[in-house]
């Protein structure tokens, strides 16, 4: 008897009869369908990803009654062959995102995950003051916890550039702009284009990080 999976159970419900009889579940949040392997999380970060599965990711949104988004990435001809399924998993009138060859969906999924965690407060003040609520925070504290969190996805982007042969960061910030403007449907590999864009928009903020240090205040042991 398989171990109950979450993003894994949460997708097959999803999931009209004739479709669902269709697909095997499999341990590791792994779904078969028609012979395609999909994995219903995000691949790691540093494992050779098998390049004719699919990646499926289910993103939580942190305001209430927002829907799931899925992320998904993989071999975009076995992307074609899953149209009608994805449509399924992504639910009723919502579309789904290709992000690109496999590892790209857990890519954007940690990416937005931690855009949320960063803006956690700030939606958590605003829902409180909807509510006629007041809700103190400690900004310093926050700041700080946020320049950590910046280091790490500013690591993430690093490092996925590097798995896809890009050692170094484009000098024109405008051509990056222009590329992450065009619509994320139209993108062959919108994951690489989205951590192109955040690793130069961490490295153009480091001056202001050394600034805003400047002017904490300093704690003595």
């Amino acid at each position: 008897m398989l171990a109950p999976s979450h993003d894994r159970d949460i997708l097959l419900h999803r999931l009209p009869a004739e479709q669902a009889a269709l697909c095997t579940p499999q341990v590791h949040d792994i779904i078969i369908w028609q012979g395609i392997t999909l994995h219903c999380h995000p691949l790691p970060l540093d494992a050779d990803k098998p390049a004719d599965d699919m990646e499926l990711c289910l993103l939580w949104q942190p305001l209430p009654k927002s829907p799931t988004a899925l992320l998904v990435s993989g071999d975009p001809i076995k992307h074609q062959q899953c149209q009608a399924l994805l449509q399924s998993l992504a639910g009723t009138g919502q579309p789904w995102l290709y992000c690109g060859p496999p590892g790209a969906a857990g890519l954007c999924k940690r990416v937005f995950d931690s855009l949320f965690y960063l803006a956690g407060p700030a939606l958590a003040q605003h829902a409180s003051q909807m509510q006629g609520a007041a809700m103190q925070i400690d900004w310093l504290s926050l700041v700080r916890q946020q320049q950590q969190l910046a280091d790490k996805l500013a690591a993430l982007c690093r490092h996925y550039l590097a798995q896809h042969g890009v050692y170094q960061l484009p000098q024109d910030a405008n051509s990056v702009l222009d590329s992450f403007r065009q619509p994320p449907q139209q993108q062959a590999h919108y994951a690489l284009t989205l951590a192109t864009l955040l690793a130069l928009a961490l490295e153009l903020g480091e001056p202001a990080r050394k600034l805003f240090d400047s002017l904490l205040p300093q704690t003595h042991t």
